[in-house]
């Protein structure tokens, strides 16, 4: 299957609305932003050789393009991406054939969205890794110090939402429903707030903006680091992860699913220079996945 026009609209269309921000003074973590190696001719002229790739500007994705990008090149493969700030497009852009996979996302996120939305042309590819996400606060040290009435941020999505109210319940902080599943987990579940914190439910890219504006917020562990801290030293709660269905993976088209192209992209994903990246810059915060792509014949 040949690469739709529409994915080079898509990304033309970003690079315009950077260069209209950028005239008008605006940040580049404001808008989507594409990388140079994706135009107009690779899109339309795409071949088995070329991987059309969308990645998240949130946590880790776009820090790793250059080596995915060299590991590839060793297998004969060119990777042609684009990287934006948006949770919704990048799903629906690689069902309808528009590009071939996309990186931004934990399986519970996938497996809603795609339910939500009915898509039919989209399905895992390979895991990827496992950051526990945790609450953090620019104001306090512990939840010892933070008071009644608290504002605490946590994501308005669906697959995330309960991961924060979880952390709270497992420190007895606040009660939920009975058999509630943390996927499932939203405000409605609290049965108990005896500390009358209040919520400010956010898009999970705008979670670290919002960190400035509330006592205490829910950050993934990538941008944790990126903005300095240190998960397990700093966060005022942290994930296990015994369970949790929040592993991160690479999903794309469902014709692609096996191929050459999908199994050059997974190798690169678990070359040993990916995890030397982590371990040097995440230190113990990110955990490959690798294991699970190959139990039963992954």
């Amino acid at each position: 299957m040949k690469m739709s026009a529409r994915f080079a609209v898509f990304v033309l269309a970003a690079l315009v609305f950077v260069l209209v921000l950028a005239a008008c003074g605006g940040k580049k973590d404001n808008a989507a932003s594409p990388s140079s190696g994706v135009s107009a001719q690779s899109a339309s002229g795409a071949d088995d050789k070329v991987i059309h790739h969308i990645m998240s500007d949130g946590g880790f994705n776009a820090e790793i393009v250059e080596i995915l990008r060299k590991e590839l090149a060793k297998d004969g493969y060119k990777l042609d991406h684009v990287v934006v700030n948006d949770i919704i497009q990048p799903n629906k852009i690689v069902n309808d054939g528009e590009a071939d996979s996309n990186s931004f996302q934990h399986e519970a996120y996938f497996n809603q969205f795609v339910q939500d939305q009915g898509l039919k042309n989209i399905s895992r590819a390979f895991y990827t890794t496992f950051s526990p996400a945790g609450l953090y606060s620019k104001k306090y040290k512990s939840f010892d110090e933070v008071p009644d009435g608290a504002l605490i941020g946590i994501p308005v999505d669906p697959a995330n939402n309960g991961r924060a109210l979880f952390m709270l319940r497992d420190l007895g902080l606040l009660k939920l429903k009975d058999g509630v599943e943390v996927i499932h987990a939203t405000l409605k579940d609290i049965t108990d707030n005896p500390h009358k914190y209040k919520f400010k439910e956010v898009d999970q890219l705008m979670l670290q903006r919002t960190l400035d504006d509330v006592d205490v917020g829910f950050l993934f562990a990538g941008t944790a680091v990126q903005i300095g801290y240190k998960p397990k030293q700093d966060a005022l709660a942290l994930e296990t992860g015994d369970g949790l269905p929040y592993k991160g993976i690479v999903a794309a088209r469902n014709d692609l699913i096996g191929s050459p192209k999908l199994k050059a992209l997974q190798k690169a994903y678990e070359s040993q220079a990916i995890k030397d990246f982590y371990k040097e810059k995440y230190g113990d915060a990110i955990e490959m996945l690798d294991a699970l792509n190959h139990e039963k014949g992954e």
